[in-house]
């Protein structure tokens, strides 16, 4: 296993975890201060506002829940991780942070199409789950991507869970709640699967096109 690629599993870990921590001693947790026009570092700059204009894809590493800070950790270990191992770390923080930033964009997207969905104009959201289901996307289609210290156990059943999870608080817990009752979610991981399968469409089809058209010329020069 590539150091670059534990490195960054135990990045992501440590920095969904120091977040979520934050986030139950913050102004982020409490409904009177989200609701302030002054600026608040914590919703302004790690979270997503339904009315904003531009997606964030800071949001990415924020969550607001243990359950959630705990799930994704271990994806990052068990799913995050072996693609990383394949693709590379620069690579694997394309896909993250794209995928959150995707995320963030179908969040915001959802609430211009249906603007009821919301429960007041103050609520807020993050893309952790949405950044996670990118990389889990790309582990669904990366024929050796395999969970650590297996070498035959393929981490396709774990993307899936954590697909059925990010549906889940999408379609489930999102809508729990009062009308007028500010919300904080960890919303719109349809837009990081999408970008997910977007990258692998563009990059390792092309990536598997180059090795073809490399060992087409080598065989080529070979003949001569």
């Amino acid at each position: 296993m590539d150091p670059s690629a534990k490195i960054f599993a135990m990045s992501m870990t440590s920095l969904n975890s120091m977040f979520m921590m934050y986030h139950y001693n913050s102004y982020a947790n409490n409904p009177v201060m989200l609701r302030t026009n002054k600026p608040l570092i914590m919703r302004d700059v790690f979270l997503t506002k339904c009315t904003s204009m531009f997606p964030n894809p800071l949001s990415s590493i924020y969550t607001t829940s243990w359950f959630d800070a705990l799930t994704s950790s271990a994806m990052h270990w068990l799913c995050a991780m072996p693609v990383v191992n394949i693709i590379g770390w620069r690579m694997g923080l394309v896909v993250y942070f794209g995928s959150g930033a995707m995320s963030s964009f179908a969040y915001l997207f959802q609430h211009q199409i249906n603007p009821t969905k919301r429960k007041t104009k103050y609520d807020c959201a993050c893309s952790s789950n949405g950044a996670l289901a990118g990389l889990c996307t790309l582990s669904l289609l990366l024929p050796k991507c395999y969970i650590p210290t297996s070498k035959n156990v393929h981490a396709a059943p774990l993307a899936l869970l954590w697909w059925g999870k990010c549906l889940f608080d999408e379609y489930y817990l999102s809508r729990r709640g009062e009308v007028g009752q500010i919300q904080v979610t960890n919303s719109g991981s349809i837009g990081g699967i999408f970008f997910g399968l977007m990258f692998a469409s563009l990059f390792l089809r092309t990536k598997v096109d180059l090795s073809a058209m490399r060992a087409f010329y080598r065989n080529l020069g070979q003949s001569r």
